[in-house]
């Protein structure tokens, strides 16, 4: 919605946000379930166990088109011809001669990487980044068919479900105003055959009637934020209450840690398939069946490089990169998305498919931690093993030194705890200051994101680290 459609949504009474939301939904339905949409995700599970030769040639073509689009573009015309690249040059040996596009080029120059005018039907996305300024991100309307394709072919079809299966949605959507002291805090959307919950009142006061929500609606699958989806969780284990059983659970937007995965499917006696995406639409990967991160090579070109700019060994974490195979009016070539991650050293997988897998999606770069003596620390999963008595925690860097370690308590909570929380951060980052404190909220960034690691260090202390990757 545009700022004054959100305000005029958000002042009107439940009654009238409910009729907005079916008629928004029925229309939104519409748009997106065409016959291209079909076309594609039909398109995306013929090519589903291609050997990794197909999916390199496929990519090798797309690399052609991207290229000869891209000339058109006044940022790449500039950039290919300081560089003397040619019509006839390889396109994977052109793709490694390029230098990486930063998401400040993109924020600040982005109408310069359109390879046309924008037209009429052309859509534009915007996101506030950690600095707040928007980033323009251009779609045509066959891309954006595309990028709902690919969650239906490889997403929900793995866990042997479709767009039509009943669905409740915890994410960014604003369903209701901040100040609405009262249920329901969930909209439907008929057509869509789903329910949009907020994110935005998961309090102790309200979550008895989420859970009641839940009860009633007994939606097939739940989807959405992972921090949300712990929040209901973990109250209804300390409760007892326990929710109707779904049949998948899909996250995306946030890392899911290994203890937000056991709580939740242990609570909905099912299985998690996390995707991971991009605004951007240059990378698309998701879980199968037994586990594994797939990639999918037909949305973008993934590289994983080091501190060097080299690409990174299967198992060692480093920087992503994508360049995005599908949007040919603002193409991003070398982009860096802003994503740790790391290729798994066994790349082969019981369910046969042969896209590259990744070990998993360590985080954001901003997360990155330093230590005295010089490590770079992303994931404190490990920090919290053996501690059950917490429903949230959050991990701020203050100094080199110095962590503050935010807890959300239950009941429970006790000293034992904390020095176990102590204990366990001494392992994971060596002699550094400790400091738990309980708390009855932790903010969410304006997105309604849970970011479990902030680092606050100033700049020039990151940058002296910020080439160095490895644990």
């Amino acid at each position: 919605m545009s700022g004054l459609a959100e305000y005029i949504y958000l002042g009107s009474p439940i009654t009238a946000q409910q009729a907005i939301v079916a008629a928004y939904g029925w229309w939104w339905y519409h748009r997106r379930f065409g016959p291209n949409f079909h076309q594609l995700a039909a398109q995306f599970k013929a090519r589903e166990y291609w050997t990794g030769e197909q999916f390199l040639a496929y990519q090798e073509q797309q690399l052609r088109k991207l290229f000869s689009r891209a000339r058109q573009a006044p940022y790449y015309r500039k950039l290919f011809a300081d560089l003397g690249v040619t019509h006839t040059s390889s396109s994977f040996e052109t793709l490694l001669r390029l230098p990486l596009l930063s998401k400040d080029v993109l924020r600040t120059r982005s109408r310069e990487l359109l390879t046309e005018p924008r037209r009429r039907g052309t859509l534009v996305f915007k996101t506030s980044g950690s600095t707040g300024t928007p980033t323009e991100i251009y779609y045509e309307p066959d891309f954006h068919a595309l990028e709902l394709a690919i969650p239906e072919a490889r997403n929900l079809n793995w866990a042997g479900l479709t767009y039509r299966s009943k669905r409740v949605m915890f994410g960014v959507r604003k369903v209701c105003a901040y100040t609405q002291e009262s249920p329901p805090f969930w909209r439907f959307s008929p057509a869509e055959n789903m329910a949009y919950a907020s994110i935005y009142h998961l309090s102790a006061r309200f979550l008895d009637d989420y859970l009641e929500f839940l009860r009633i609606y007994r939606p097939d699958i739940l989807m959405g934020y992972p921090s949300a989806l712990t929040t209901i969780a973990a109250y209804a284990r300390d409760k007892g209450q326990v929710p109707p059983q779904v049949k998948a659970i899909f996250t995306t937007s946030e890392t899911v840690t290994e203890q937000a995965r056991l709580l939740i499917e242990a609570v909905w006696r099912t299985r998690i398939f996390d995707r991971y995406g991009a605004v951007e639409g240059c990378v698309f990967a998701s879980q199968c069946e037994f586990g594994r991160y797939h990639v999918s090579p037909e949305i973008g070109v993934v590289e994983i490089l080091d501190g060097e700019g080299r690409p990174a060994p299967p198992g060692e974490i480093g920087e992503v990169v994508c360049t995005g195979l599908q949007n040919m009016l603002q193409p991003l070539i070398r982009y860096r998305i802003g994503d740790i991650a790391r290729w798994a050293l066994d790349q082969s997988c019981t369910c046969g498919r042969q896209m590259p897998i990744l070990e998993g999606i360590e985080g954001r770069i901003e997360d990155m931690c330093y230590t005295p003596d010089g490590r770079a620390v992303l994931r404190f999963d490990t920090v919290f093993k053996g501690v059950n008595n917490i429903q949230e925690a959050q991990v701020v860097q203050e100094q080199l030194d110095s962590f503050t370690i935010y807890v959300l308590p239950t009941a429970k909570f006790n000293q034992h705890d904390i020095q176990t929380i102590e204990k366990n951060m001494k392992l994971h980052v060596g002699e550094v200051r400790t400091t738990v404190r309980c708390v009855s909220t932790i903010a969410r960034t304006e997105s309604g994101k849970f970011r479990a690691v902030l680092c606050n260090l100033p700049l020039d202390q990151r940058t002296r680290y910020k080439n160095n990757f490895s644990q």
